[in-house]
């Protein structure tokens, strides 16, 4: 095994095992399972906890959000109807604005899927040379997806032309790109 190699697992396995370890902030303290009560609290009492770095407050219910008669005491319907209007008087409606125009970046694939009809796989142009022009201009595994490859085989005279040899089939569509999900969108 080479340097780099060896570095490398030990640096995964390193990353591995600190991902493994649980971590839990340093003020954070669980009251029932670092304090274990003997009492019971009744809903809505506290109790004070103290420890050599700090002191917690403990209560039997999980917040006054939660008690239907916590809330009913701090909360009306006529605080609720200020809480409204305060928000209404904040919110703010911006005007829609128009959607930036493309630039010319070359042929749209989604109008050449729209504008054909031929399935995937039915040849329609004659091809020759492709395997040559794979070796030469590096085929389908030089574009970083379907679309951009069909975008560069329509800007390069496809589909009657395919320069690039991406189009082996002579379909019209190349590296395997797929028309029917625009069309489909199309007709829905």
């Amino acid at each position: 095994m080479g340097k780099s190699m060896k570095y490398f697992v030990i640096m995964a396995m390193g990353l591995t095992l600190t991902a493994c370890q649980s971590t839990m902030p340093n003020d954070v303290i669980l009251a029932e399972y670092n304090y274990p009560q003997e009492e019971v609290l009744q809903p809505g009492e506290t109790e004070l906890v103290s420890s050599s770095t700090q002191t917690e407050v403990i209560t039997s219910t999980i917040s006054n959000e939660q008690d239907f008669d916590a809330v009913a005491n701090t909360q009306t319907v006529e605080s609720d109807a200020e809480r409204i209007a305060a928000n209404r008087a904040k919110y703010i409606v911006i005007d829609a604005r128009a959607l930036p125009q493309r630039g010319d970046n070359g042929p749209n694939v989604v109008e050449y899927a729209i504008r054909t009809n031929n399935l995937v796989g039915v040849q329609l142009y004659n091809r020759f040379g492709t395997a040559l022009k794979i070796f030469s201009f590096g085929g389908c595994g030089k574009y970083s997806s379907t679309d951009a490859a069909q975008q560069a085989f329509l800007l390069s005279g496809g589909p009657e032309l395919d320069a690039f040899g991406i189009d082996p089939d002579g379909d019209g569509f190349a590296c395997e790109w797929d028309p029917l999900p625009f069309r489909a969108a199309v007709k829905n």
